[in-house]
């Protein structure tokens, strides 16, 4: 499902002007599309034939609500904005904070997760990813999640429409505890510091919002100094002297066992 398509002069036409029964094409795959609508659902097109590589028709009715309601938040901001030079559409960019947002409503894989912010680098835009928190944000960590949220990622309830940010360290793919939820206000960006503030979670930040951890940490010192004891607190603690003796010992012992049992072997 899109909200845009192009017709016969390869103008973009919104879903709510689009004529009813008029064919019209993908921006991105460039398959035949036509208008949809009803008495309980936005207008959007889809796809007249399956097109499963297809981003945007892969789209959900939920993507298209939040995209929705963020594009009403932010008048600013253009949905669906092509970028023929790096051949992709974003879901939302905003043009004079050159920011672009991503709303990840399913799995992606690692590489494609990497090759989107590169090709927004290349045209100077930010990449900030919002992951939808009932496939993202469980104990186990989703497909690519760690990179989604390592330089701008936040969390979206689409139920609650609300975007948040939280202190959530992780080790081996798993989460070691989760803080409580921090409304993060998107339309209001911030200045990156130019000194890291020594917290893992926030070493590679490129984006800071209004309420979002990074922003706390920099506006209150003692909810930093907070979060570093408790980051701190949750680093595996060194193995001590004795257990690596007693491993030792272990190896020995089953050396020589091995080494017994085999001379037995030979003398019988």
């Amino acid at each position: 499902m899109a909200l845009y398509a192009l017709d016969t002069d390869s103008n973009l036409v919104f879903a709510a002007d689009a004529a009813p029964l008029q064919t019209y094409r993908c921006p991105e795959c460039r398959c035949p599309v036509q208008k949809r609508t009803g008495l309980h659902k936005r207008p959007h097109f889809c796809h007249l034939r399956n097109a499963p590589q297809c981003r945007l028709h892969s789209k959900s009715i939920d993507h298209l609500v939040f995209q929705t309601r963020l594009k009403e938040a932010i008048p600013e901001l253009e949905m669906e904005r092509p970028f023929p030079s790096i051949l992709r559409i974003a879901d939302l960019c905003w043009e004079r904070k050159k920011i672009v947002f991503e709303i990840q409503c399913s799995l992606i894989l690692p590489p494609e997760a990497e090759e989107r912010r590169r090709d927004y680098a290349k045209e100077r835009y930010a990449l900030v990813w919002l992951l939808d928190d009932r496939l993202y944000n469980k104990k186990k960590l989703r497909l690519s999640e760690e990179i989604l949220r390592r330089e701008a990622g936040y969390f979206i309830s689409l139920q609650k429409g609300l975007v948040y940010d939280q202190f959530d360290p992780t080790r081996d793919g798993a989460r070691l505890m989760k803080g409580p939820p921090l409304p993060v206000d998107l339309s209001k960006p911030l200045p990156i510091p130019k000194k890291p503030l020594g917290l893992a979670q926030l070493e590679k930040r490129t984006a800071r919002f209004r309420g979002d951890l990074l922003d706390r940490s920099l506006q209150n010192s003692a909810t930093l100094q907070r979060l570093l004891d408790c980051e701190q607190s949750l680093k595996p603690k060194p193995k001590p002297r004795w257990h690596w003796l007693k491993k030792g010992v272990q190896i020995g012992l089953e050396y020589l066992l091995r080494k017994t049992a085999e001379w037995d072997r030979l003398n019988l």
